[in-house]
């Protein structure tokens, strides 16, 4: 199977050097420019505002329009070559030695599969989990796919978040993009919940297969992912910071969200068998 790799950043923004700094693992991804609309150029009739405020009860910010417009874009050129995958970062991430294996048995094993989130946006190195933030967990039932890397369905009701790296198949792209004919994306880029309803099957992969470099800056505080993530690490005394590490209603917050997430899967098993 022939796979495409892009890469994403804003042109004089974002810093492609340090993504290409690992090597190997970044050598065949093409860069590819994102929508720059820090100047908020970009109108309503090509991002559909309202729909984005009847989704999330809240007004787009100029960074989300451009991120989404970015990903519809790759997904059309990527559609437009003779290949049948292609694996989407974004420069802010480090890409893991292990993702060409993890990507490789994927597409191998799982071939029908159609979008997988391979990031972590919560960990700070890659093949690690954060047992100090809680988010999403995969089904104690998700298969092993490669080595320590699992892979499931979304399931429980945790949301699955960031596009800093990920794989898409042909079939999933159009998918997506049949969803767009003749109207404008009107949802941020990591709407997964969404493409799910939309009949795309999405999987994610735990531990990520990034670590994050910090230079990518599309918040409107003006602070990189990596900055967000290291300020919920710090505790302004001794105790704080034990407290931070140790995370005993996080840590039993995220076993929760796993064995929610188990017994969704289970239910939804059962339903399918009747």
């Amino acid at each position: 199977m022939r796979i495409t790799k892009y890469v994403l950043g804003l042109d004089g923004a974002n810093r492609f050097d340090s993504f290409y700094s690992v090597g190997a693992p970044a050598r065949d991804f093409v860069p590819y420019s994102a929508v720059d609309n820090r100047d908020n150029h970009v109108t309503d009739k090509e991002f559909d505002v309202e729909l984005f405020r009847r989704r999330w009860h809240r007004e787009p910010t100029p960074a989300e329009r451009g991120c989404m417009l970015s990903h519809v874009n790759m997904w059309r050129d990527f559609l437009a070559t003779d290949t049948d995958w292609a694996l989407i970062a974004e420069d802010d991430i480090l890409i893991s030695p292990d993702a060409e294996a993890v990507v490789n048995a994927i597409i191998t094993k799982y071939p029908q599969v159609q979008l997988v989130n391979l990031c972590d946006a919560y960990s700070f190195k890659a093949g690690t989990m954060n047992p100090r933030v809680e988010y999403i967990r995969l089904s104690l039932l998700s298969p092993f796919v490669c080595g320590k890397y699992r892979m499931g369905k979304l399931y429980g009701s945790t949301r699955l978040g960031c596009t800093g790296l990920y794989l898409i198949s042909r079939s999933g792209a159009e998918l997506l993009l049949k969803q767009l004919e003749g109207k404008a994306p009107g949802t941020v880029a990591d709407d997964y919940t969404l493409y799910q309803q939309w009949g795309v099957d999405v999987r994610f992969v735990q531990p990520g297969l990034c670590d994050w470099e910090g230079s990518s800056v599309i918040l409107d505080s003006g602070k990189s992912h990596l900055e967000m993530l290291t300020e919920n690490q710090k505790g302004a005394s001794a105790l704080d910071r034990l407290r931070i590490a140790l995370a005993p209603r996080v840590r039993l917050k995220n076993i929760k969200n796993a064995l929610n997430a188990t017994l969704d899967e289970v239910k939804q098993r059962l339903g399918k068998a009747k």
